[in-house]
């Protein structure tokens, strides 16, 4: 090959070689969203001592707010331009369908992924909150609260949030979901993206309550619904549907039988002393 020709070839195959700005970015932006999920630690205890500020700006730890309830616990980001509002209007809004009290039955409580924001951050997500739910209430029971960044990184570990923050964009990508807490801190279950309903809050604070949340006719539906943690949701379990038919049956006759039985017998004497009379 002649000294004229290498050069050229070298300048052709360049390109090929090096990605462009746009590639490089592009796998920047991949690797980003790669990082980011949910890591399902159900049974773990998110830690009650951590410290965190309120809307007011006061210091409150998360075993102050829980107070023995069940609690839905979201991470997201105040301000983001995204998904975060129409997160939290959605959570509000199916909020609306959960029979249940907010603030007395459980609590509900948001934490900003930015250590940046503060009170007034949170008394708009608060608001957002507001706007959406329909429901009975009294006031703003929103627990929306932000932190340092050390106890951010620190919850988010607990229950297995993973959250990325690209400086470049300055923005955080993090995944959309809530981890449901029961009364001692415990994680039982998670309902993972946008699409859960009022239905799946409701079953999962039922659950969350062990036994101490809901009627008797909701713990009964309790068993009819198997949580996927893949899925992060509710779903009908054919299997335990048709055992608790088989169930509710076998009572009935028994009880049938029981009541027949009964009958007999009580009305059996005086049956005898007719017919020997």
């Amino acid at each position: 090959m002649s000294d004229r020709l290498l050069p050229l070839l070298l300048a052709a195959l360049l390109p090929l070689c090096l990605p462009t700005a746009g590639a490089r970015a592009e796998t920047r932006e991949a690797r980003t969203l790669n990082s980011v999920g949910v890591d399902q630690r159900v049974g773990e205890r998110v830690p009650l001592d951590l410290r965190l500020r309120d809307r007011q700006g006061r210091t409150v730890t998360l075993g102050q707010l829980l107070d023995g309830r069940p609690t839905l616990l979201e991470l997201a980001w105040y301000d983001c331009p995204n998904l975060c509002d129409l997160s939290l209007r959605r959570l509000g809004s199916q909020l609306s369908d959960v029979k249940y009290r907010p603030d007395r039955d459980y609590r509900v409580i948001t934490v900003s992924l930015d250590p940046d924001e503060g009170p007034a951050d949170a008394a708009h997500a608060a608001a957002m909150l507001d706007e959406s739910y329909q429901g009975p209430a009294t006031g703003s029971p929103w627990h929306v609260l932000t932190g340092d960044r050390d106890a951010i990184r620190r919850l988010a570990a607990a229950i297995g949030f993973r959250y990325q923050y690209d400086a470049d964009t300055d923005q955080y990508a993090h995944p959309a979901g809530l981890a449901v807490l029961d009364g001692g801190g415990r994680i039982a279950s998670y309902l993972l993206g946008l699409t859960f309903s009022g239905h799946d809050l409701q079953l999962a604070l039922t659950r969350a309550g062990d036994g101490e949340l809901g009627s008797f006719v909701d713990q009964i539906a309790l068993r009819c619904f198997h949580f996927d943690p893949q899925k992060g949701a509710y779903t009908l379990d054919v299997l335990r549907v048709l055992n608790l038919a088989c169930l509710v049956t076998a009572l009935a006759l028994a009880l049938g039988v029981g009541t027949l039985m009964w009958r007999r017998r009580r009305h059996g004497p005086d049956r005898d002393d007719q017919e020997g009379s």
